[in-house]
């Protein structure tokens, strides 16, 4: 007979399975519509499962989204951070646009999601807290590729800089008409490293008064 310590694990392993069947779902979703126009039981539907058996796990439709955009974007950082930590200080930034433009175009549904979210969603209290700390922790890494610039450099305003201009690049051109993926990858790719010549100019030169 099982013991009580097993069944306990077993139960916690059944319940995290529910749990990823319900983000999984919900990650498809979210990444369809605005998620002001998302129900529950749209995301039920895609689960498979009983709407009232999401409230089992998540209180309410923001905590689900939080959940499933925390744990992206924390995979998003890992795999930056890990590739950041293969190049030396004068690759890193032409590393992270590379990796920022190619990982979000092999993630489609992630993009769509936060970029959706970006424009119409609107998350407060405890849960905003916890999509903060990933984002954070998001720039924090921005700022390591621009931690080796002169002193007066405003590292943080950098990286504000540097994320619109990477998500500007893929609203423009992740859909590019006529062209493949591959081909549209490529593209963002060159644009990217353009982006990178221009940071590397400015930053260098001394002329450029800092920005108010």
């Amino acid at each position: 007979m099982p013991s009580k310590d097993t069944l306990s694990k077993l139960k916690q392993k059944e319940r995290a399975a529910r749990e990823d069947l319900i983000i999984d779902a919900a990650r498809t979703v979210f990444g369809t519509k605005t998620y002001d126009k998302v129900s529950m039981q749209e995301i039920a539907n895609a689960a498979g499962i009983a709407k009232s058996s999401i409230y089992t796990y998540f209180r309410n439709q923001e905590a689900l989204f939080v959940e499933a955009a925390y744990r992206d974007t924390q995979r998003f950082i890992n795999e930056l951070e890990a590739r950041l930590q293969e190049k030396n200080e004068g690759e890193r930034l032409e590393a992270l646009i590379a990796h920022f433009l190619d990982y979000n175009t092999r993630n489609e549904v992630y993009w769509q999601m936060i970029t959706r979210f970006s424009l119409y969603g609107e998350i407060s209290g405890d849960a905003s807290r916890k999509l903060d700390v990933v984002a954070r922790r998001f720039m924090d890494l921005l700022d390591l590729v621009f931690d080796e610039r002169p002193p007066a450099t405003d590292k943080r305003l950098l990286s504000h800089t540097l994320f619109a201009a990477l998500s500007g690049i893929l609203i423009a051109f992740r859909k590019y008409p006529g062209r493949s993926e591959a081909e549209r990858l490529a593209h963002m790719q060159r644009v990217g490293r353009l982006v990178k010549d221009m940071f590397e100019r400015y930053i260098d030169c001394p002329q450029n008064p800092a920005p108010d």
